[in-house]
């Protein structure tokens, strides 16, 4: 049994990211392993956006907590202006920190949150040869593995960036029996 962490970024409980964690959630539950969601648009726990005057909250302290305990993190939210949503990227900044996340040694990160898997699922309305095409995919999952991830210490285990998703629905179905069925 694993314990799962899925952490939402999108202010849309009708999204297709909350669909996305859903069919995950579901899917894990189904296969015995320990599901935590994380809305970060509602969760009581909530941070104000970063700040280096408070190094140490309480806040912090619940969310370091919750990706202790996890197994595996899965990251689930729309890509907005080439990147993920301002209050993700806040989450990261508080809660992957230097001490807890990673230290330096010799002037090099050594990552402290080894044999933890990450999963990526983002989306957006433009189609995903469009990302293709610019670069953005590569780009996004080069920052997430290389800034984040392997910084870290954890393991990139699944990158998807689904995109035309603001065209009627029309292959939302199969993405979401494709997470279901474990073929991501």
């Amino acid at each position: 049994m694993k314990n799962i962490l899925i952490i939402i970024a999108n202010p849309s409980q009708e999204s297709f990211s909350f669909a996305m964690a859903n069919a995950y959630e579901q899917k894990s539950i189904n296969q015995g392993h320990k599901v935590e969601v994380l809305d970060l648009y509602s969760d009581k726990n909530q941070q104000d956006f970063y700040t280096r005057e408070e190094f140490q909250t309480k806040e912090m302290d619940y969310y370091q907590a919750k990706i202790s305990k996890a197994d595996e993190l899965v990251f689930v939210f729309p890509y907005w202006w080439g990147s993920m949503p301002a209050i993700l990227k806040n989450f990261i900044d508080w809660n992957f920190s230097a001490g807890f996340a990673f230290k330096y040694v010799n002037s090099r990160p050594i990552g402290l949150l080894k044999n933890k898997k990450v999963k990526i699922l983002a989306s957006s309305g433009a189609p995903f040869l469009y990302y293709f095409l610019t670069g953005a995919n590569r780009r996004l999952k080069n920052m997430f593995k290389q800034q984040i991830i392997r910084l870290t210490g954890m393991k990139l285990d699944v990158f998807k960036l689904y995109g035309s998703m603001d065209t009627k629905n029309r292959n939302t179905q199969k993405i979401l029996e494709n997470i279901s069925q474990g073929s991501l």
